[in-house]
Order: C-alpha cells, then structure tokens, then sequence
C-alpha cells in the first residue's frame, strides 16, 4: 500500500486467476484433512473404542485404507483442477466469480450491494503468504469468496472495494 491510501485496483473487467501457490495450499491442506480423517477411521476400524466400519470378517484397517486411498487421489486430482476452474473479475458495477468442479457456478455481485469485506488467513495460508477475500451483502447467502489471493493483494483488493461509492442511482 501506498502512503496515501490503499493502491489503486483498476476494475477491467478481465477474468483473473489465483495465486499459483493455492494449488500447494491446497495440496497441504488436503493432505492434513486426509490424514487426520483416515485416523479416525483407522481407530474405527481397528476398534479402539468405537465400532468397526466394515464386518468383522473383513481385515481390520481395510476400511481405513478404502478412506486414505479415495482421500489421497482426491486429494491429489482436486487442486489443479479446482484452480484451472477459479476465475474472478473485478468489473465496472460488480465483483465476478467463477468456481466449480462438477457444479460450476458464478456469483455476480454489484458493488453497491456490499455491506463488508473481510480477508481471512489461517496458519497454512499465512505459511504460504495467501488469503482470503470475502464479500458480505445484506441478504443471507449471497456472500462471496475469493480465495488463493496473495495477501497484499487481498488487502489491497479490501481497502478497495471497501471505499468504493456506488455508481447505481437506484434504490437499493
């Protein structure tokens, strides 16, 4: 940021990508997720004080490696695609965002709707430098998110669209 104020994030409409370090974010996380949820299952299986998953016929940790396998190769095919297929805009009226893996969606949200925006950052993505951007309205539901952004980009992206006056002269 500039001494002056927030720097100044040009709206040009253009569909934009995430940082490129979101996909090992992603990669991290998913891979802790994994783990941890294999663990749980892994004690289910095993039946360290919680009923076995699969029939006591079957081996004992069969269950939990169905579960560590599907969440590994989840884990590991997700990311990439997940970031070919996440795009923002910041546009003339509105913020633009598209996401999806099978269920694409896209959110237009008019500037003039924007009751707050929020950066978010947990400890992975602090380690990594990225955060989040999140955009509140004043209906429920209809909040946005753009996450994989680095953090002073999100920041500056916050200080900006914060101070953005509307340029709708309907009521709103």
């Amino acid at each position: 940021m500039t001494e002056g104020g927030p720097e100044e994030v040009v709206p040009d409409g253009e569909p934009r990508r995430l940082d490129p370090r979101v996909r090992t974010y992603w990669w991290v996380r998913g891979a802790i997720t994994a783990t941890l949820i294999t663990g749980v299952f892994l004690m289910a299986d095993l039946g360290l004080g919680m009923p076995r998953l699969l029939p006591g016929g079957w081996p004992r940790g069969l269950g939990a490696g169905i579960v560590g396998g599907v969440a590994l190769i989840w884990t590991i095919l997700v990311p990439p695609i997940a970031y070919e297929r996440w795009r923002f805009a910041l546009r003339e009226g509105d913020l633009w965002i598209r996401r999806g893996i099978l269920v694409r969606s896209v959110s237009v949200i008019p500037y003039r709707r924007l009751q707050f925006v929020d950066t978010a950052q947990g400890p992975i993505a602090r380690l990594f430098g990225l955060a989040e951007l999140v955009v509140h309205t004043a209906a429920p539901g209809t909040s946005g998110r753009v996450p994989g952004l680095d953090a002073r980009e999100a920041e500056t992206l916050r200080e900006r669209l914060a101070h953005l006056e509307p340029t709708d002269d309907e009521p709103i």
